[in-house]
């Protein structure tokens, strides 16, 4: 595999954990836990919001340098529908793809809805939106067979 190529692999891995939980160790020996919703990849620098701290400590959100990261792996199956948002803005307009973070729900179109349990619609849109939804979900341990709403 080439430079560039490991190096877009790389990349590529670190965007798909956005949305995860993470727990981060930090060279001070503290450890924290958090929904990674930002990479810097220049220099690894994260942003953690809904943060606990090892000795239980909730912090709203933290930024973290990447030269202080010892560090960070995924502390659990990725329940937040974001990275999905993201693959799916690739594919649709601008403004065709709404996220609703608190009740874990994305709106295509206005018409299609994904929930960590599948997608509920019809027609040749669900159809398109179920080829990158479903193995996106099933990747990550979530979703059941999505079937059509008639």
């Amino acid at each position: 595999m080439s430079e560039v190529a490991a190096l877009r692999a790389f990349n590529r891995e670190l965007a798909s954990v956005v949305g995860a939980t993470v727990t981060v160790a930090i060279t001070t020996g503290k450890v924290y836990s958090g929904t990674l919703k930002g990479v810097d990849q220049n220099n690894l620098s994260i942003v953690l919001t809904e943060v606990v701290a090892e000795d239980g400590e909730k912090i709203p959100k933290i930024f973290l340098y990447g030269s202080s990261i010892v560090s960070f792996s995924v502390a659990e199956e990725e329940i937040s529908l974001e990275g999905l948002v993201r693959e799916l803005e690739k594919v649709f307009p601008p403004g065709g793809v709404r996220y609703y973070a608190d009740t874990k729900v994305v709106v295509v179109m206005n018409k299609i809805r994904i929930t960590p349990t599948g997608v509920e619609g019809s027609g040749p849109l669900y159809e398109r939106v179920v080829q990158i939804a479903e193995p996106w979900l099933q990747e990550r341990g979530l979703g059941v067979s999505s079937e059509e709403e008639e």
